[in-house]
């Protein structure tokens, strides 16, 4: 497989000026399943808790390259639009919402409810597909595209088209006029409609894979971005946050363990950059991830703070393969290049 040209990858984010050189991942990927084709993004953090300062390293093409399928790495995007969108409608993060759709007949059917806490934790305790295609029929495909995955948050490439459901209650058939009722713990609830307006941003922004009309897309170069805007929103200048607040952004990087509820925190539902990698380099690290999987497409979006070696990286790792020993291999090489003080 050829590739294309390789362009300059390292960029500081925070600088006032970028650093041109060939990216260190090509040569630290280079003997890494060579034949998979593979796609990442590596932001190196220094001072994470006083002053964070971050380097950005993307493999090849990756800092634009939308080809690939990404999985379930978006539902962390579903997660955050959920949260501005209830901050946008001064509606408690705690609320119930209710799921109605209109039937060709001209008829609202009630199809179900669930509070934003349990949505969001099951998100990233066991990556439910259900919890997503919640969250996006929640916010509407119009909303999360133009409001939410834009150039000024971080999203050049990225759009949501589809949900991950085929089957009632939970499926949100984009057609379909959604009533969305909002049920506060204490207070007046608030109901809001919407239907999809038929335009294609998956078309617009380039997706490829599976379809370019319907399809979901992003680059690691964004996943990364996301992560690192949610890991250290309370450093960053305003125009870099998202429009939640400092508990929020931490209940999302933490969960809430008095309620049950899970965050970013967390080993299960695909730890690609944990398992096999990070345990073995950096076995007393913290980790935060969102990973992703099908049978053709492997990742994991993740943070790794290693405070004994002062190690502090965020991993966007993306493989063609149904192997997910491919972006743990990716992930335990960039973690010994770092180590070693060679990334």
């Amino acid at each position: 497989m050829q590739h294309a040209l390789v362009r300059t990858a390292l960029v500081a984010i925070t600088a006032s000026s970028a650093v041109s050189q060939t990216s260190p991942l090509d040569t630290i990927l280079a003997d890494c399943h060579p034949k998979v084709r593979k796609w990442a993004t590596v932001v190196r953090v220094e001072n994470p808790t006083t002053k964070p300062t971050f380097r950005t390293f993307h493999l090849r093409d990756s800092e634009s390259a939308v080809d690939f399928w990404p999985a379930s790495t978006i539902k962390l995007y579903t997660v955050i639009a959920a949260v501005e969108w209830l901050n946008r409608e001064i509606l408690p993060i705690e609320s119930t919402i209710v799921f109605s759709r209109k039937t060709e007949e001209g008829k609202w059917v009630q199809d179900c409810a669930r509070t934003v806490p349990e949505m969001m934790s099951e998100v990233f305790r066991r990556s439910s597909n259900e919890d997503y295609t919640l969250l996006l029929r929640m916010v509407g495909i119009d909303w999360i595209n133009t409001q939410f995955l834009i150039p000024a948050k971080g999203f050049p490439h990225s759009a949501l088209m589809r949900d991950y459901v085929t089957y009632r209650p939970v499926i949100y058939e984009n057609d379909e006029p959604q009533r969305i009722r909002v049920v506060p713990p204490k207070g007046n609830e608030k109901t809001f409609e919407h239907t999809w307006s038929g335009k294609s941003y998956a078309q617009e922004r380039g997706a490829t894979v599976l379809s370019s009309t319907t399809g979901n897309c992003t680059s690691t170069m964004e996943l990364a971005e996301c992560l690192r805007r949610v890991m250290f929103h309370e450093h960053l200048p305003k125009d870099e946050r998202y429009a939640i607040t400092t508990e929020q952004a931490k209940w999302i990087r933490e969960g809430d363990k008095k309620r049950g509820v899970v965050g970013l925190e967390n080993r299960s539902a695909g730890a690609y950059g944990w398992d096999k990698s990070g345990e073995v380099v950096f076995p007393k690290a913290r980790y935060f991830h969102k990973a992703g999987y099908i049978s053709s497409y492997a990742l994991d979006l993740c943070y790794l703070t290693d405070e004994e070696s002062d190690n502090h990286l965020i991993l966007a790792v993306a493989a063609k393969t149904g192997d997910k020993d491919v972006p743990r291999a990716m992930a335990r090489a960039i973690y010994e290049a770092a180590k070693a003080g060679k990334l």
